[in-house]
């Protein structure tokens, strides 16, 4: 009976020994998409600060894993901006196409990298695109 008091002690006791309590931000990766960011006002600013912080937080966490995903962007003026993650044999592909208005192609960049730091969402790298900064 000791044994067996000493066993769960050790699986259950000791599991919160050393443990982080610091809260984070956890996110779902779902295969193909983080979702869609509406911008409104002047500075823009997300629509819906929570869905865009869940958002930006999954896209960032995708390309540090290189998890093939995207992420929309939509602008008050028309502007769609679609961010896309893909792996390209040993190599993570950062993609963003920018288009201006839905009767004209997008242009597509590659990106150099995406990070979600201080509730900010910073994709850097972007071609002559140039950097994409989005505080919800």
């Amino acid at each position: 009976m000791t044994r067996l008091f000493c066993l769960v002690l050790m699986l259950f006791g000791l599991g919160a020994c050393g443990s982080d309590n610091t809260p984070t931000l956890t996110t779902k990766l779902p295969e193909g998409n983080c979702g869609e960011i509406f911008l409104t006002g002047s500075p823009l600013r997300a629509m819906d600060a929570e869905a865009a912080r869940s958002a930006s937080a999954c896209f960032a966490q995708a390309f540090q894993k290189c998890a093939s995903t995207s992420l929309t962007i939509q602008e008050p003026n028309n502007v769609t901006r679609q961010f896309s993650i893909a792996r390209n044999g040993a190599t993570c592909a950062l993609r963003q196409a920018f288009q201006a208005d839905a009767n004209s192609p997008p242009a597509v960049v590659d990106c150099k990298t995406a990070r979600f730091e201080n509730n900010t969402l910073v994709i850097e790298g972007c071609s002559h695109l140039g950097d994409f900064i989005l505080t919800p």
